[in-house]
C-alpha cells in the first residue's frame, strides 16, 4: 500500500512518522521503530545520567533509551499508555501540573501529546500519563487508537486529523470551552506564539499559566519573550535561559536543569510541588545559582 505524506510546516511526514529532539539531534521514528538519529550535540545531560547513567551521549545511547519507551510504554503506537501517576522528575513540568490539576488549581492543560499533537488534558494522571517520559515533540502524525484513548479519558484532541502542533490554539479552544484557569506547556522555539495565547488569555477573562519546556538553542530574543510572558521557564541546555530568565527570577529550583520561576502563578505551582517533595534544600541565593558539574554540556 502506498503510503501518503502530511504536510506538518516544513517538514513532510509519512502517514505514521513522529519527529522528537534529544540532546540536540532529531530522532525519527515510524511503525514503532527509530529510523534515523544523529550524532547528539549535547555530550552530557544530567537529567539522562540521572536515569540512564553516566556515560557520554551518543546516537546508540540516544536510540536505546528511545526504543525503550516504545518497547514498556508504547509510545508513537497505539500501545500508548496515556495513565500514570508516579513522579519521576521531582520538579518537571508535567509533575507540577498533575498535583495541580489534583487540588483544582487548574481546571485544564493544553500539552502537546505523540499520534495526537495539542490536547486539551483535564485528568491530572493523563497529564502525567502523556508528559512524564516525554522529551522534545517537534512533529507527529495521528494514531488513531491514541487519539480514542484521550477522548475516553474527557481530552479534546484539537486537530484529529492531523495531530497538529499549535499551542496557542489550543489556549482558544479551552477558553472557548469554557476552562477559566488554563495551564500551556510551550516549546520555547515557539516563544513567539506565547503573545497570542495571552491575547486569548484577556479576550476570554480567564488565567492562563505558561510553562516553557524544550528551551535548548533557543535565541536571544526568544529567551527575553519567555522572561515577560512566562511563569515557569526551564533551563534545558540553554545558555540564553541562564543568563537572561535566570536573573529575572523569583525562585530558582534545582542546579543542573535549573526550573526559572518568573510569578505569583508560577510560585504557586511550585510551593504546592514541594508540599509533596522530601529531601530538599531551601536557601537564599542570587539567581541563577549553577554549579559546573552538574550544568548540561556544551550549552547551547
Amino acid at each position: 500500500m502506498e503510503i501518503k505524506n502530511i504536510l506538518h510546516g516544513d517538514i513532510i511526514l509519512k502517514k505514521d512518522e513522529h519527529i522528537i529532539e534529544v540532546c540536540k539531534t532529531k530522532v525519527i521514528i515510524s511503525d514503532g521503530k527509530v529510523v534515523h538519529v544523529d550524532e547528539p550535540e549535547i555530550k552530557f545531560c544530567p537529567l539522562r545520567a540521572a536515569f540512564y547513567g553516566e556515560e557520554e551521549e551518543n546516537r546508540t545511547r540516544i536510540q536505546a533509551s528511545v526504543e525503550k519507551k516504545i518497547r514498556k510504554y508504547g509510545y508513537f503506537t497505539e500501545n500508548r499508555s496515556l495513565e500514570y501517576n508516579d513522579e519521576d522528575v521531582p520538579f518537571g513540568a508535567s509533575e507540577m501540573l498533575m498535583d495541580a490539576m489534583e487540588l483544582q488549581m487548574v481546571d485544564a492543560v493544553v500539552c502537546v501529546c505523540d499520534g495526537a499533537g495539542t490536547v486539551i488534558v483535564t485528568q491530572p494522571e493523563i497529564v502525567q500519563g502523556i508528559g512524564a517520559r516525554m522529551t522534545g515533540l517537534i512533529k507527529t502524525s495521528p494514531i488513531t487508537r491514541t487519539i480514542e484513548k484521550l477522548e475516553e479519558a474527557k481530552s479534546i484532541v484539537v486537530f484529529p486529523d492531523t495531530a497538529k502542533i499549535d499551542q496557542a490554539e489550543g489556549v482558544r479552544k479551552a477558553f472557548e470551552l469554557d476552562f477559566k484557569r488554563v495551564a500551556v506547556t510551550f516549546s520555547g522555539e515557539d516563544a513567539e506564539k506565547i503573545e497570542k495565547s495571552r491575547e486569548y488569555e484577556k479576550r476570554f477573562g480567564g488565567e492562563l499559566t505558561v510553562l516553557a519546556i524544550h528551551t535548548t538553542g533557543i535565541t536571544k530574543e526568544q529567551a527575553m519573550i519567555l522572561t515577560e510572558q512566562c511563569d515557569l521557564v526551564w533551563g534545558c541546555a540553554s545558555k540564553y535561559v541562564r543568563s537572561i530568565v535566570g536573573p529575572k527570577s523569583l525562585i530558582q529550583v534545582g542546579l543542573g536543569i535549573p526550573v526559572f520561576v518568573l510569578t505569583k502563578l508560577g510560585k504557586k505551582l511550585v510551593l504546592n510541588r514541594i508540599l509533596e517533595t522530601n529531601n530538599l534544600l531551601i536557601t537564599r541565593s542570587k539567581m541563577p545559582k549553577l554549579i559546573d558539574k552538574k550544568q548540561p554540556f556544551p550549552l547551547f
